[in-house]
């Protein structure tokens, strides 16, 4: 059976769009994630992480919800201290998984953005997951993408370096079957999040982390990808 092109698509909701507050791109002071009294729509608080809908769903056909990282403004994630990392990725792993268990979407995705670079427009940190009611991710994500040269290689961990990146030239990939080392393999995150900050090259200051998962496979996947303005190869070609 041949498959529907049509269902690789993701609909942006352009004039939502445009109402969005950015505090990454604009000169904005007001922050709405560091105005909790106000928020709404919030499913559940574990400290200062608040998971919530998002506010200004864009994309159609789907369900945006966002988890508010941290009651620091300014925070990233490759700084924060390796227990809140932990924490903060259990919850998020979580309420991935809690959102897939409601069985109304073909696919969720869970991720998150850094910097200027990075597509988002809240400077305060934040992690998406998304459920999308007709496009599962699956068909065009495959395992063939977390191949490459090994960086680091454990029992039930694997960092490399991608040899079929999905954009651009570098993708890290981390690979964790033994759900025993999370704790191990959020430090890894960390550690990788901050060299594509501050030792890869001098101008990058943005990056994403995308979270996967395959059917059959018990494995958690993780890409983290730096950012830079897209190569025009990749747009045309």
């Amino acid at each position: 059976m041949n498959e529907n092109p049509l269902s690789h698509i993701l609909e942006y909701n352009l004039d939502l769009g445009k109402t969005k507050p950015d505090t990454v791109h604009r000169d904005e002071k007001y922050c709405p994630f560091c105005d909790v009294a106000h928020l709404k729509n919030v499913m559940e608080k574990r400290g200062p992480m608040i998971w919530l809908e998002n506010a200004y769903p864009v994309l159609k056909d789907s369900w945006q919800t966002l988890i508010i990282e941290s009651d620091d403004c300014d925070g990233e994630f490759s700084s924060y201290t390796p227990e809140y990392a932990l924490k903060l990725i259990e919850f998020g792993l979580e309420k991935w998984q809690q959102v897939k268990d409601m069985g109304k979407f073909r696919s969720v995705v869970f991720y998150r953005n850094h910097g200027y670079m990075a597509g988002g427009t809240i400077h305060h940190p934040h992690s998406q997951i998304v459920g999308f009611k007709d496009y599962d991710y699956h068909q065009d994500i495959k395992p063939f993408h977390f191949v490459g040269p090994s960086i680091i290689e454990e029992d039930g961990l694997t960092v490399n370096l991608s040899q079929r990146p999905i954009i651009g030239f570098y993708e890290v990939n981390l690979i964790l079957k033994d759900r025993g080392k999370l704790g191990k393999f959020v430090r890894y995150m960390q550690l990788t999040a901050d060299y594509f900050m501050h030792s890869f090259v001098s101008f990058n200051d943005s990056y994403n982390i995308f979270f996967y998962d395959f059917p059959a496979d018990d494995a958690l996947y993780v890409k983290i990808i730096p950012r830079f303005l897209t190569n025009p190869l990749y747009v045309a070609i």
